[in-house]
């Protein structure tokens, strides 16, 4: 029996031991990356870089196009004198690729009368999510003369050749939106021609 005894004793002390370390060992593992890997975690916490959340590129941007915008609107380049307001031409639906296609929501956009550049209509027809065609139709002959697209709609006013698409928003995120750059255009001999860029 004493013989026994001191068998199932000698068997305990060694696993004694083993027990031990093996509580340890889970100690260590709630500890995490310290606990497996000290060098690691001491290089990580002096090399650790916070980067707070900030938009002020965005804003910059932002700032950067609608002072620009403003520059334009305020140049007086772009006015135009009289409004036309003789009798308002009907579509001629054979005068652009688009018109007869889209005859329907241009015919229903002329309704609005003049609204850019003096003698003309912008008619806006969206073209899928984050897209619009904005046609100009000349009132006078109501012809369809030039369309231009845009991501984020468009600023225009009936007194000035000036044409801002995608005008600028403090909403939009522009590091995020390519589409989504503010141009301007002028319209000039029925055309938009693309004002160059300000570099700031």
């Amino acid at each position: 029996m004493r013989k026994r005894f001191t068998h199932t004793l000698k068997l305990y002390l060694l696993l004694l031991p083993l027990a031990v370390w093996g509580c340890q060992g889970n100690t260590k593992k709630d500890e995490g990356l310290a606990a497996t890997h000290p060098e690691l975690a001491e290089e990580l916490a002096r090399d650790s870089l916070t980067v707070p959340y900030s938009d002020s590129t965005s804003e910059q941007l932002y700032n950067r196009y609608r002072i620009t915008t403003e520059e334009y609107r305020s140049s007086g380049n772009y006015s135009v004198g009289n409004l036309y307001r003789g009798r308002m031409a009907p579509l001629d639906e054979a005068s652009h690729a688009d018109a007869r296609g889209f005859r329907t929501a241009i015919r229903k956009g002329m309704e609005e009368g003049v609204n850019f550049a003096g003698k003309y209509t912008v008619v806006s027809i969206g073209c899928g999510t984050g897209c619009q065609q904005h046609y100009v139709v000349d009132r006078e002959t109501g012809k369809v003369l030039d369309k231009v697209q845009s991501s984020m709609g468009a600023s225009y006013s009936a007194d000035s050749r000036l044409f801002i698409v995608n005008p600028p928003d403090s909403a939009i995120d522009y590091e995020a939106c390519n589409q989504c750059t503010p141009e301007a255009f002028v319209f000039e001999n029925d055309k938009f021609r693309k004002l160059e860029q300000q570099n700031r």
